[in-house]
């Protein structure tokens, strides 16, 4: 079982690469990448947002590289600083695997493949990011699942002024309302802990503007309602299941740290009993270590043009 003092979000975001990969919607991500293809001069600009480990540069590159763009500019925001250092190391590697020739620290340099790419890695607030930028705008700026620790209309509204005119919002894995654990513990106590849990993702200091558990829908309405306009939407949700008496990959973790979650938020809850949380916790752990956990979050994915 795992040590709560062995949690690490740099894993965690490693582990959930594979639940990303097979959740994100493939109509979305297929007219994205057709779109951005199609931005008119090289070389292609991208801003990321929260880009945690790097898995959005990884699949971005996978997918331009049979594709007729020669040149990827690309920036990766992330407050964390372990995560930037995780990303810097993670994709020297993976384009080394590739067959690039990777050069520098900040910006990378990978050249000798299909496209020549340029990763620059910033660790900061993403409104201080934006605040600061006197470069060219982008064609592109991406954010996953990061909206529903914000408010919408704030961070869409400092984004904005970074993205070239016709430029993209790709906005995928943004939270939904609906967390489901399989098979029941007990089901008052399951559909207590899911709704403080998703009640914990409010955030009263931004008198509702941070949409929280139900951000997918809310994503929606405010790129319906502001400067732009909504080409895409899907669902993206995680399907987390064990294969065999096991998980695919390093998911038993994912699944670990999604409880670790789910306990940090809620332990000392008052309107939960202390020691039926603790057993529940206790028992949602042991059913991952015996590969019999089942998990659904359900998510909502969007591409917008910017006006």
């Amino acid at each position: 079982m795992t040590d709560p003092a062995t949690y690490s979000y740099p894993r965690y975001l490693e582990a959930k690469k594979t639940v990303d990969a097979r959740a994100l919607n493939r109509r979305v991500w297929s007219r994205f990448v057709d779109e951005l293809e199609a931005s008119s001069a090289p070389p292609v600009r991208v801003l990321e947002v929260g880009g945690g480990v790097g898995a959005t540069v990884e699949r971005v590159v996978e997918a331009l590289e049979p594709r007729t763009t020669d040149a990827l500019h690309y920036t990766l925001v992330d407050i964390e600083p372990d995560n930037v250092e995780a990303a810097r190391g993670g994709l020297r590697a993976w384009a080394e695997r590739r067959g690039y020739n990777v050069s520098g620290g900040t910006p990378q340099v990978w050249t000798g493949g299909p496209v020549e790419v340029t990763v620059r890695f910033v660790s900061a607030d993403l409104f201080d990011v934006a605040g600061a930028y006197e470069g060219p705008p982008h064609d592109a700026v991406i954010a996953q699942a990061v909206l529903d620790l914000l408010s919408i209309p704030d961070a869409l509204g400092a984004l904005a002024p970074l993205l070239a005119p016709e430029g993209l919002w790709y906005l995928p894995i943004h939270f939904d309302g609906v967390t489901a654990l399989e098979p029941q513990v007990d089901s008052d106590l399951d559909a207590r802990v899911e709704r403080l849990f998703h009640e914990s993702m409010a955030d009263p200091s931004l008198d509702g503007e941070r949409a929280g558990a139900h951000c997918g829908r809310r994503l929606l309405r405010h790129l319906h309602d502001s400067d732009a306009t909504l080409l895409e939407a899907g669902s993206s949700d995680w399907v987390v299941v064990p294969q065999d008496g096991s998980y695919p990959g390093d998911e038993a973790y994912f699944l670990h740290h999604i409880l670790h979650f789910i306990e940090t938020e809620l332990t000392g809850h008052p309107e939960l009993d202390a020691e039926a949380f603790a057993e529940w916790v206790a028992t949602r752990r042991r059913q991952v270590e015996t590969g019999g956990l089942i998990y659904i979050a359900h998510q909502l994915d969007a591409l917008a043009r910017h006006r």
